[in-house]
């Protein structure tokens, strides 16, 4: 079936006789006739009542405008697509990520993304989840990645990207390392390592032993320091023990370098989300790049773990 003479029926229907057509397309009227025809042929089946002064669609012809419509609503939006992929994408993105998307979600995405896109550049700032939301509030970033449910706020939108779970490390010879699980009461009085008050993980953790009817003040503080990786390589140095995310220790523990303990009745999972302002998306690469990361989302490529 020629789209072109699909196209010519619409607008027949539309200007409702065939000189109207001729003019409106710079054609001849016999031109207009035999692509009808040929559709009519092609078809197996009469489209119009053909009348003196005006035309009618059968029942066939209405069918077939149905499909028409449809048809030319799609070739437009395949116009405009491919427009789009001839325009090589520019421009700058700010990107602000807690400490675990920065380190072990977001490197998954950010490369595929640069080979696609070479002519673009992100900016990836790591900040803990209280700043990157003040940052997108205030505009500083474009997009967001946190580890915190996001707020309820109007023009803010965010979508699920990944989960991961909260887990005791220790190092090898504490006598924890030997158990195969402990309860949580002795905890207390262990120098335990915690992250700042404002980060994801000490506001999900607080959130999820609350759930489990567990106090984190019990958890006295001997050291409190700003990243993940700093606490991972600070349970390495004996300098205590420490709940984190268990994205972050993997070659830690194939190299023996800490251990994972379980706490008896406790499972801290949570999840991560990306967030950014609708009606600020107003660069096409800020759209694209959310399309992709959520692309990414559907495909399984940033689940926990990978």
């Amino acid at each position: 079936m020629n789209l072109d003479y699909l196209k010519t029926y619409l607008e027949l229907i539309k200007l409702g006789s065939f000189s109207a057509v001729a003019k409106e397309m710079s054609v001849s009227q016999p031109a207009v006739s035999f692509q009808i025809q040929k559709l009519e042929h092609d078809l197996g089946i009469r489209l119009i009542n053909r009348g003196r002064r005006k035309i009618s669609m059968t029942d066939a012809g209405k069918r077939l405008l149905t499909f028409a419509r449809a048809v030319e609503a799609e070739r437009a939006c395949l116009l405009t697509d491919l427009d789009h992929l001839r325009q090589e994408i520019t421009g700058e993105l700010n990107i602000a990520a807690s400490t675990i998307p920065s380190g072990y979600l977001l490197p998954l995405i950010l490369g595929e993304f640069m080979t696609l896109h070479p002519a673009v550049t992100l900016q990836v700032v790591t900040r803990d989840s209280v700043s990157v939301i003040s940052g997108l509030h205030d505009g500083t970033f474009d997009v967001g990645f946190c580890g915190i449910a996001p707020p309820r706020e109007k023009g803010l939108e965010s979508f699920y990207i990944a989960q991961d779970e909260i887990v005791l490390i220790v190092f090898p010879d504490h006598p924890f390392a030997v158990r195969q699980e402990i309860s949580f009461a002795e905890l207390e009085g262990e120098p335990m390592i915690h992250r700042e008050a404002t980060s994801g993980t000490r506001k999900s953790l607080e959130g999820l032993l609350a759930k489990a009817g567990l106090s984190h003040s019990r958890l006295a503080a001997h050291l409190l320091l700003s990243t993940t990786q700093a606490i991972v390589a600070a349970v390495e140095a004996r300098a205590g023990i420490a709940f984190v995310s268990n994205l972050s220790i993997e070659k830690s523990l194939k190299l023996g370098l800490v251990k994972q303990v379980k706490v008896k009745e406790l499972e801290l999972k949570r999840d991560f989300y990306c967030l950014y302002y609708r009606e600020r998306m107003a660069s096409r690469l800020q759209q694209e790049f959310i399309t992709f990361v959520q692309t990414k989302i559907n495909n399984g490529k940033l689940s926990s773990g990978q």
